[in-house]
């Protein structure tokens, strides 16, 4: 698979900007066109109640259209985008690893940090969503979101990988992969003369220790307000409070953009400039949908001087 991509690159990396580009465009049409914002929705969102801009027509398009807008599944399936994702991803990494093995001396020189960053946080993700995340049997997601990540997921993983690696001491491999990245970065920020790859390293650092919590302490603080004894069937909303929630209302999605940014600082080129803006499009989006649902729903105990997704901007 790796190998195949590498060979062909050029290709390859046409094809995936093509992706994104046509993403981000469907994209821009559900925040202008009211009447395909359905189309991008999950969760409680899909059930707001959105401001028509359209008259109804007696055609086969627009049939086909009211057809299209009911079809939904459940958000359970959410743990296939990351299943998807950690089995492309730990194929480009396990191949990324034998390759090198096998042209180098001292083995795991060149692994593709990024790739393996990302690696670590499907696994926690895989992990919430599977242990920590409680959803309802009423929670809903549209078809063309679950297609959409099902293909993100797939598309990601190459959009990430770099052949143009930098140097990394592997001599202090270690089970607690958290502290692997620490000491590499103490190591690299002693030898390394360029204050650029030593930023780089510093933002790798905050991007495990404080991103990744972030993002895990929101969803650990949304799912204690559901609590284990009630009905899934049942629906049960209260307002967030604690941690970034007392910023924003959706905290989760900052540290989740943040990651991605960390990715795009690693490799900065064109595949990761695209796969940052449509997180940050998809996520900026959602996150103004739910922001509408608490003042909406919990209107009377909803706090009104948070932002939505930026702490102190929007």
């Amino acid at each position: 698979m790796l190998h195949f991509y590498t060979k062909h690159m050029n290709n390859a990396i046409v094809f995936v900007c093509l992706y994104y580009v046509i993403d981000i465009f469907l994209l821009f049409l559900t925040f202008y066109f009211k009447s395909l914002n359905k189309w991008a929705l999950h969760g409680k969102n899909l059930f707001l109640k959105i401001e028509k801009d359209e008259e109804p027509y007696n055609t086969k398009l627009y049939k086909f259209k009211s057809i299209f807008d009911n079809f939904i599944i459940s958000k359970t399936y959410f743990s296939h985008f990351y299943i998807i994702g950690l089995l492309i991803n730990s194929i480009i990494v396990f191949q990324d690893f034998q390759y090198k093995l096998k042209n180098q001396q001292n083995v795991y020189y060149h692994i593709c940090l990024t790739n393996l960053i990302f690696e670590i946080h499907l696994l926690r993700r895989f992990f919430e969503q599977l242990f920590l995340v409680r959803t309802t049997t009423k929670s809903f997601m549209h078809i063309s979101s679950y297609l959409l990540g099902i293909s993100f997921y797939i598309i990601t993983p190459f959009s990430l990988y770099n052949k143009e690696k930098i140097n990394y001491n592997w001599s202090i491999i270690s089970p607690l992969l958290l502290f692997i990245f620490g000491n590499i970065i103490q190591a690299q920020i002693k030898k390394n003369k360029n204050k650029y790859y030593i930023y780089i390293y510093i933002y790798i650092y905050i991007y495990i220790y404080i991103y990744a919590y972030i993002c895990f302490d929101s969803h650990l603080r949304l799912a204690r307000l559901r609590p284990k004894g009630i009905k899934k069937s049942d629906t049960f909303y209260k307002v967030p409070y604690g941690g970034f929630f007392h910023f924003v209302s959706c905290p989760h999605y900052f540290a989740e953009i943040l990651i991605y940014f960390s990715f795009f600082l690693l490799n900065k080129n064109i595949t990761c400039s695209l796969n940052f803006l449509l997180v940050s499009l998809i996520l900026i989006k959602n996150g103004i949908l739910t922001h509408e649902w608490y003042l909406k729903v919990l209107a009377d105990t909803y706090p009104k001087n948070r932002k939505i997704i930026f702490p102190y901007i929007l």
